[in-house]
């Protein structure tokens, strides 16, 4: 009759110590967290000066004031004076004194239109209107 041992109690009559964990296939132990995959988020500096965080909050569009936009762009008085929207229009040619963004503070749908052919279409109107002696204003000139 002899006594049953468990694995544990062997271990310890005989001073044994357990077996390291194993590895994995990368060489790293299971009890280690998986690595996450994906992006990190990015951790966007801060403004360096209270100047700069000034200035781009107090930037407004020449042409139809808003404040906000996705990107500058370089107009007919310097780079960064007007919003996406109107930019995209100066740089083709078709940035008229009745095209104002939707979004833009100063629109009035009576006088603007964020559609070319709607402002083409008010012009004309304008044109063959009674009483009308206004000549309608130009394109704003790109270089």
């Amino acid at each position: 009759d002899t006594p049953h041992f468990g694995a544990s109690e062997l271990m310890e009559e005989y001073n044994i110590l357990p077996p390291p964990p194993k590895k994995s296939k990368h060489g790293k132990s299971s009890k280690q967290k998986a690595k996450k995959r994906g992006r990190k988020p990015k951790n966007l500096p801060a403004p360096s000066s209270a100047m700069e965080a000034a200035t781009q909050s107090d930037r407004r569009c020449s042409h139809c004031g808003v404040q906000k936009t996705p990107q500058w762009r370089a107009g007919p008085e310097g780079a960064k004076t007007l919003c996406n929207a109107c930019g995209v229009r100066y740089k083709s040619g078709r940035l008229l004194p009745e095209y104002r963004p939707a979004c833009s503070p100063t629109y009035v749908s009576s006088v603007h239109s964020n559609s070319h052919r709607k402002v083409l279409e008010m012009r004309r109107k304008k044109e063959d209107g009674p009483l009308t002696v206004t000549a309608t204003a130009p394109a704003v000139a790109s270089f």
